[in-house]
């Protein structure tokens, strides 16, 4: 399913981003490691219980050797208290503070979850939700 800025085997955008764990993420820190899935949850705050789900079941996105991230525009304070308040265990959280990883992304970014190989090239998208958690497992199960 392509994106409209994005189609499978493109390259993932470039991004730099503090995280709720107070590291800086980058695509290139998982090149040739680990597959990402980036969720981009609906801007509206909509899909947060989707994203409890997420934290929950972390641990078997590691069991599939797969890194998920959740992508929330604010600031890296903002993001880490959310991730607090909310609460979110495990999962961590890029601030996207200006929303330029979303826009870079494509407009179909909100509400989609973005699946990659090992070399940062999108292989799937799936709609943000609820099923998304089972779909991404599923789809993941045969990641090396």
């Amino acid at each position: 399913m392509p994106t409209d800025t994005l189609t499978i085997g493109d390259q993932i955008p470039d991004f730099r981003a503090p995280t709720s764990h107070g590291q800086t993420l980058d695509p290139d820190a998982f090149v040739g490691k680990l597959p990402l899935v980036l969720v981009f949850p609906p801007e509206d705050g909509s899909g947060l219980e989707t994203l409890g789900e997420f934290d929950r079941r972390l641990v078997e996105f590691g069991h599939r050797r797969v890194q998920l991230l959740g992508v929330l525009t604010g600031t890296a304070g903002m993001v880490r208290t959310f991730a607090l308040e909310y609460p979110l265990h495990a999962l961590t959280l890029l601030a996207d503070g200006d929303g330029s990883i979303r826009t870079a992304f494509g407009p179909s970014a909100e509400g989609s979850c973005f699946v990659t190989d090992l070399e940062s090239r999108l292989r799937a998208v799936v709609p943000y939700g609820h099923e998304a958690v089972d779909e991404l497992l599923r789809m993941t199960s045969s990641d090396e």
